[in-house]
C-alpha cells in the first residue's frame, strides 16, 4: 500500500509525503506548475532539494508548455521528471507511486552502500587499531589509543579506561585505577585515582561479571535493586555537578587477558545522536544523547579483545623491563661494592651518554643530522653505559682500588726499613762514642764525640729527606724532572742489616713502582685494569639480549677505543667504533676528570676537563662533532648537582 498526504504547498507547487513500501523513511514528491519552473529563482530551491535523495520534483504542464521549459542549469543528479496535463487520476496516482518506489529503491541502495562503506571504514579502523596497539609499548600511550579509538568507533562523547590492580588478591579485594580519560565537551582533570572493585559501580560490576554492561540512561535508573536497576548501581553525580555534565548512556566493556582475567575496563559515556558534535547545555543531553546500539557494542567488544591482549603484553613488557632494570642496577651495585671509590660513576656516565644521544637527535646540521636514536636505542645506550665497567669484577681487588703507586703494606715496609736504617746509624754512632771514650785521651774525646753527633745528624737528616721524597713520589701525580734519576740513585744505596748483610734502600719492584711517570699503576697492573673491557664484553655477550638490546655488549666493549686506533682492547679506528661507544668515551673521560669521590685526586672543574677533552679531540682520539654537541648543548651539566 502507498499512502499520500499533503505536507505543505505554495504558489504553483504542492509537496506530498508518500509512504512507499521499500522506503525506511517517507518520500517527498513535489508537483510544480509553469509559474514555478519558468521562474529560475522560484525553481532553484526545489532543484537543490531534488538532490537530497528522498525528494522528487515533477514538472507539470501541457506538452506545448513543457517544450518551452529551459532546464539547462538543472543539476545532473537531481531527481527530475515531467507530467503532461491534463491527466487522469489513475495515471497521476500510478506516476506518483512509481516515482516514490523508484526513489525508495534508490534510497535503499544508497543506504546499503553507505552501510557497506561504514562497515569497510570500521573494519579498516579495527585493523589499524590492532596494528597501533601491537606496536605501542608505553602503557600511557596505549591507553590513550584504546580510549580514543573506542570513542571514535561509537561516537561517544566521553570515556575512561580503568586498569585492574592486585591480581593476586580475590576479585572483590582488587583495585581499579582510573588510568585514562577524555571528554569532547568538557575540560576535565587528568585521571589518577583508584577505587574498590564492587557491585555498586558499573566498572566494578563489569570486572566481577566479566561481561559488558550497557545502561541506556543512567539518569532514568530506579532505586538500586528495583525496577530497571536490578544491578544495584548507585550513580555518584559528583563529577556531573562539578562540570555541569550529565552521564546518560553508558557502555562498559571488560578487557580480558589471554589467561581469561579481566585486566581493565573501557567505559564509554554518552553516545551522540547523528549530527551532534558537542554537548553544552542541559537540553543537549536530552536530545543529543542516545543509547549505545548493538553495532557499537559489537565493535567495542572487538576492540576490547584486541586491547586486552595488547594491554597484557605491555604489562608483561613492563614487568620484564622492571626486572631487567633491577638486574642492571644490582650489577652496578656489585661493581661499586668492589670499587667504592668510583661510586656513582656508572650512573653518571649513563646520564651523560643518554643526554648526548638526545642532543644528537636535535641536531639539524653536520653528519649526525639524519641520526635519530629511538626510545629502544636510548634504552640500549643506557644499559651499555650502566654496565660499561662491569668487567671490573674480574680484576683483582687490590689493583682495582690501588690509590697510590705503592700498596699500603709496601709503603709501611719501606718506612720501617728506613727507621731500621736510622736506628743502625744511631747504634753505629753510639759504638763509635764508646770506642773513643775507651781509646782516646780526654783532650781528643770531646772533639771526636762532636764529630760523631754531627755525622749522625747528617745521616739521619738524609734518611728523613729520602722518606719525604719517597712519600711525595708515591702520590699518583706526574713525576717532576729529575725524580726518576733520584729514585734510581736511592735504589742503589745500601745499608747493613742486623746480620751484617748489604741490602738496597729500595728493592727493584719498589723503585719500579715509584718511577711510574703518571697515575698509580705499573704497566702490568694497567694491562690487568684495561682487561676489564674484555671481561665486560665477554660477560655481556653471554646474556641473551632482545633484538632491541643486542648491541649492548658491542657498545660497552668499545668505550675505551680511540678514533686513531690508540685505544683498547681491539685498537679499533674511526667508523669501526659504534657511535654510542664514541659518545660514551667522551662521557666516561669527562666524569673521571670531574668526579669528586676519588680519594687519590681532586675534582677537576668542568672548564679544565673540557679543555683536556678538546686536546684529545685535536689529537684525533675523540669525535669532533660529538664533542661539539656535548659542549654546545651543555650535556656536561646533566650530572651537576
Amino acid at each position: 500500500m502507498v499512502g499520500y498526504r499533503v505536507r505543505r504547498q505554495g504558489e504553483g507547487w504542492i509537496e506530498l509525503e508518500v509512504i512507499a513500501q521499500r522506503a525506511r523513511s517517507p518520500v517527498l514528491l513535489v508537483l510544480a506548475w509553469p509559474e514555478v519552473w519558468r521562474d529560475q529563482a522560484a525553481l532553484e530551491p526545489h532543484l537543490i532539494r531534488a538532490r537530497a535523495g528522498n525528494y522528487g520534483l515533477i514538472l507539470v504542464g501541457t506538452d506545448h508548455e513543457l517544450e518551452e521549459a529551459r532546464l539547462d542549469a538543472a543539476p545532473a543528479d537531481a531527481d527530475l521528471t515531467a507530467l503532461s496535463a491534463p491527466v487522469s487520476m489513475v495515471r497521476l496516482l500510478l506516476l506518483l507511486r512509481n516515482r516514490a518506489e523508484s526513489i525508495a529503491m534508490r534510497m535503499a541502495a544508497a543506504t546499503i552502500e553507505l552501510e557497506l562503506e561504514r562497515s569497510r571504514h570500521e573494519n579498516d579502523m579495527l585493523i589499524s587499531i590492532g596494528r597501533a596497539l601491537s606496536q605501542e609499548r608505553k602503557i600511557e600511550k596505549l591507553l590513550e589509543i584504546i580510549l580514543k579509538r573506542a570513542c571514535e568507533v561509537t561516537n561517544a562523547d566521553a570515556g575512561s579506561v580503568y586498569i585492574v590492580e592486585g591480581h593476586d588478591e580475590a576479585v572483590e579485594q582488587r583495585k581499579l585505577k582510573f588510568a585514562a580519560s577524555q571528554n569532547e565537551s568538557r575540560v576535565i582533570a587528568p585521571a589518577g585515582f583508584t577505587m574498590a572493585v564492587n557491585e555498586t559501580s558499573i566498572v566494578g560490576r563489569c570486572v566481577i561479571s566479566s561481561e559488558r554492561i550497557s545502561v541506556p540512561d543512567l539518569y532514568a535508573l530506579d532505586e538500586p535493586g528495583t525496577g530497571n536497576n536490578q544491578w544495584g548501581f548507585v550513580h555518584d553525580r559528583t563529577f556531573d555537578d562539578k562540570y555541569r555534565y550529565q552521564t546518560r548512556s553508558v557502555l562498559a566493556v571488560p578487557m580480558i587477558s589471554a589467561r581469561s582475567e579481566v585486566i581493565g575496563v573501557i567505559q564509554l559515556i554518552n553516545k551522540r545522536a547523528k549530527g551532534w558534535i558537542e554537548l553544552k547545555d542541559p537540553s543537549d543531553f536530552e536530545d543529543g544523547v542516545v543509547p549505545f546500539d548493538s553495532v557499537s557494542e559489537t565493535y567495542v567488544q572487538a576492540l576490547a579483545s584486541q586491547a586486552g591482549i595488547a594491554l597484557e603484553n605491555v604489562l608483561l613488557y613492563e614487568e620484564v623491563k622492571t626486572l631487567f632494570d633491577s638486574f642492571v642496577k644490582a650489577a652496578v651495585t656489585a661493581i661499586e661494592s668492589r670499587d667504592p671509590t668510583t661510586s656513582g660513576h656508572s650512573e653518571r656516565v649513563a646520564d651523560l651518554t643518554v643526554g648526548l644521544a638526545k642532543a644528537v637527535n636535535r641536531v639539524d646540521t653536520g653528519s649526525f643530522r639524519q641520526v635519530q636514536f629511538s626510545d629502544d636505542t636510548l634504552t640500549q645506550i643506557q644499559y651499555a653505559a650502566l654496565l660499561h665497567d662491569f668487567g671490573k669484577v674480574g680484576v683483582r681487588e687490590h689493583i682495582l682500588v690501588k690509590a697510590k703507586k705503592l700498596y699500603e703494606h709496601e709503603r709501611e715496609l719501606i718506612l720501617q726499613r728506613f727507621q731500621l736504617i736510622k736506628r743502625g746509624y744511631k747504634i753505629e754512632g753510639l759504638e763509635n762514642k764508646v770506642r773513643y771514650l775507651t781509646e782516646a785521651s780526654r783532650e781528643q774525646v770531646q772533639a771526636q764525640l762532636a764529630a760523631v753527633d754531627k755525622q749522625l745528624s747528617e745521616r739521619v737528616g738524609e734518611i728523613d729527606s729520602i722518606i719525604q721524597f719517597i712519600l711525595a713520589a708515591n702520590e699518583p701525580t706526574v713525576l717532576e724532572q729529575g725524580s726518576f734519576d733520584r729514585i734510581a740513585e736511592i735504589a742503589g744505596m745500601m745499608y747493613r742489616d742486623e746480620e751484617n748483610q748489604n741490602l738496597p734502600f729500595l728493592t727493584h719492584d719498589e723503585a719500579t713502582c715509584l718511577q711510574i711517570r703518571r697515575g698509580s699503576l705499573t704497566e702490568s697492573e694497567r694491562v690487568e685494569i684495561n682487561s676489564h673491557v674484555v671481561h665486560t664484553y665477554n660477560f655481556l655477550n653471554r646474556i641473551p639480549w632482545s633484538r632491541t638490546l643486542r648491541d649492548v655488549p658491542e657498545i660497552a666493549g668499545a668505550h675505551h677505543e680511540k678514533l686513531d686506533g690508540s685505544g683498547y682492547p681491539r685498537r679499533l679506528k674511526g667508523d669501526q667504533i659504534p657511535v654510542p661507544a664514541r659518545m660514551m668515551a667522551i662521557s666516561d673521560i669527562y666524569d673521571a676528570l670531574t668526579a669528586s669521590d676519588r680519594p687519590y685526586k681532586k675534582a677537576m672543574p668542568p672548564e679544565k676537563a673540557l679543555d683536556i677533552l678538546a686536546g684529545d679531540v685535536k689529537r684525533g682520539q675523540l669525535d669532533q662533532e660529538l664533542f661539539d654537541v656535548f659542549v654546545q648543548a651543555r650535556v656536561y651539566t646533566v650530572t651537576q648537582r
